[in-house]
């Protein structure tokens, strides 16, 4: 043979039958190529111009007697055998395909002896040819073929219509209730009552999944019984308590850490009896049990939920939903007293030099409180940081303020060198004022409190080095993680509510320690009419295939991506953000790491 082999593609879609064609054909010499199904081999043929076609006529999309037709009316293929590869060994399905366009045919399966040397007879000038007066018969046959396979290719689009209609009828009530559980998560966090708490949350769980009754129990401070509350159409109202060594408590207690119990699992546990009498469920109805576990504790039970319906079994999304509710209301309920006194001592310290002292105490002795009740979570740490942070400034305050006393009890008017010495005492008291009154804003509004969710005039720069020494203090940004802050606009003075910008900076930072990066940058630039935040990271890279889809809604609906590092899943919700204030926000590809940039217009 030459030492240009002849190609040879063969559509076929069997690997099993693939490999042994392939096996036999480059044993022969010839350069192999494969299509597994029939639009997939029509773009293939085109593209390489094979001198053999191997056809499998029962095809996925295409069947084999279409791409043979299909081709032939291409005239970049004439000069291309095409020879059908079946099990169709019959008279009618021969001279089908002959008539649309095959030069020859070879029956499945092949014999591995004598089929090299078939493709070779093709190939060396071979060619079926049709008896003379069976065109007319072999058409109307092919006819009646093409006709069933579009009647079959037109259910199967319809049954597919179906599906799709019923797959995106459920992505819009699923987003629709996340759309709507987040709403209620950001609402409820300044919210400091626990009876407003449970009423919004669980007023909003019930309606969601309609249910008929909706019990929720919680450990009592005390820790000797579960107080109860049903929610009703009316709102919430108390029911009588649990003790903690009852049987259905016990029971509870003991499951897996995550067990949501519904239908059959909860009709055939010891304790169904015992929550019907209790008035947890109906006997007749669709029951669910959902065990809250203490955040602090996973051995010991918090509270769990208790709901019924008629008739409709609940589904996994609708279980995943009550989960999601029931954590938002353990939370809420956790840190109502927690913002509370937050709120109290942070308005201490903004009222005179002499509260600050006070405040910093207080901040110590509720953070002492925290630990013995042993209640961690994230405001307990922000305490004990916060506190930790205003040492330095109280510090200055008092030195210089006692440097400044002996000066001013000087009978004699001070020297020039005494005057400096002043005025630098000055000059420090002022800025530690500052620091300190910055910090305790941006601590009220991080609580829910303060002008967070109203809008105001904000001073981006100073909003910028704030909230990274918050979030330093919060243990969200790690003490030996270098960001460098390099701000150079011109102008930072900006209209908007200051809780949004601490939403975005958390999900622009969130991005970047994603990436495990050994450094940050924060830089700003911009002219009269834009200002621009930058974040750059010297982490990992992300793919570029990813970065088109970065900023788009609910991405923990989409599958995962393989391997390597993908954008950051707060990123869509900085779009939203910032297309309230005609903002944008891209993301910028690297070699190394990555690069969020953000423009907002001043005017």
């Amino acid at each position: 043979m030459s030492e240009a082999q002849p190609r040879i593609l063969c559509i076929e879609d069997n690997p099993m039958n693939w490999r042994l064609v392939q096996r036999l054909l480059s044993q022969a010499g010839y350069e192999m190529h494969w299509a597994e199904d029939g639009l997939r081999g029509c773009e293939l043929a085109l593209a390489i111009k094979p001198a053999l076609i191997l056809l499998d006529i029962n095809l996925p999309g295409l069947s084999g007697f279409e791409v043979a037709t299909k081709l032939r009316q291409n005239r970049n293929m004439d000069g291309t055998l095409i020879v059908a590869l079946t099990a169709k060994t019959m008279r009618s399905d021969r001279e089908t395909a002959l008539v649309t366009g095959c030069d020859g045919f070879i029956s499945k399966p092949i014999d591995p002896f004598l089929f090299v040397g078939q493709v070779e007879a093709y190939l060396g000038g071979r060619r079926d040819h049709l008896e003379q007066g069976r065109e007319g018969a072999a058409l109307r046959q092919f006819s009646q073929q093409v006709v069933v396979h579009l009647e079959s290719q037109l259910k199967e689009a319809q049954e597919g219509n179906r599906k799709l209609l019923e797959v995106q009828a459920e992505l819009e009530q699923r987003s629709h209730h996340l759309s709507r559980l987040l709403s209620l998560s950001k609402d409820i966090i300044p919210v400091q009552k626990d009876g407003e708490i449970l009423s919004r949350v669980l007023g909003q769980l019930r309606e969601e999944l309609g249910l008929d009754r909706l019990r929720a129990y919680r450990l009592h401070g005390s820790g000797t019984y579960f107080q109860g509350l049903t929610q009703t159409a009316e709102g919430p109202e108390e029911t009588a308590v649990l003790a903690v060594s009852h049987p259905l408590v016990n029971w509870a207690e003991s499951l897996p850490v995550g067990s949501v119990l519904t239908g059959n699992d909860l009709w055939q546990s010891a304790p169904w009896e015992q929550g019907i009498d209790l008035g947890l469920w109906n006997p007749k109805s669709q029951a669910l049990l959902l065990p809250l576990r203490s955040r602090s504790e996973e051995a010991r039970l918090w509270g769990f939920l208790a709901a019924d319906r008629p008739e409709i079994p609940f589904q996994p999304f609708e279980i995943e939903l009550a989960a999601l509710h029931a954590g938002i209301l353990q939370v809420s309920l956790e840190n109502a007293g927690l913002i509370a006194h937050l709120a109290e001592t942070s308005l201490a310290l903004g009222t005179s030099y002499e509260g600050l002292e006070t405040a910093y105490e207080a901040l110590k002795e509720a953070q002492r409180a925290l630990g013995a009740q042993n209640q961690k979570t994230t405001l307990g740490g922000l305490f004990i940081s916060m506190a930790q942070r205003l040492q330095v400034p109280v510090g200055i305050l008092k030195e210089e303020s006692t440097a400044l006393s002996v000066i001013m009890d000087r009978p004699d008017l001070p020297a020039p060198e005494e005057r400096a010495e002043r005025h630098r005492s000055m000059d420090m008291i002022h800025q530690a004022i500052s620091q300190v009154d910055g910090l305790v804003r941006a601590l009220l509004r991080r609580a829910g409190q303060g002008a967070a969710s109203s809008p105001e005039w904000l001073h981006l720069h100073d909003f910028l080095e704030q909230e990274v020494d918050l979030l330093r203090a919060e243990g969200v940004l790690p003490e030996s993680l270098p960001v460098v802050q390099n701000f150079q606009a011109p102008r930072d003075l900006l209209f908007g509510v200051y809780s949004d910008f601490t939403e975005v900076l958390g999900h622009l930072l969130s991005h970047a320690l994603e990436g495990q990066p050994t450094g940050i940058t924060l830089r700003t630039w911009g002219g009269e009419s834009h200002f621009r935040i930058e974040m750059e990271d010297d982490g990992a890279p992300i793919e570029p295939g990813l970065l088109a889809s970065a900023f788009e809604p609910f991405p923990d609906l989409r599958p995962a991506a393989g391997g390597g590092r993908r954008p950051g899943q707060g990123l869509s919700a900085c779009a939203q953000l910032l297309n309230t204030y005609s903002g944008t926000v891209q993301i910028l590809p690297m070699d190394r790491g990555s690069l969020v940039r953000i423009s907002l217009p001043m005017e």
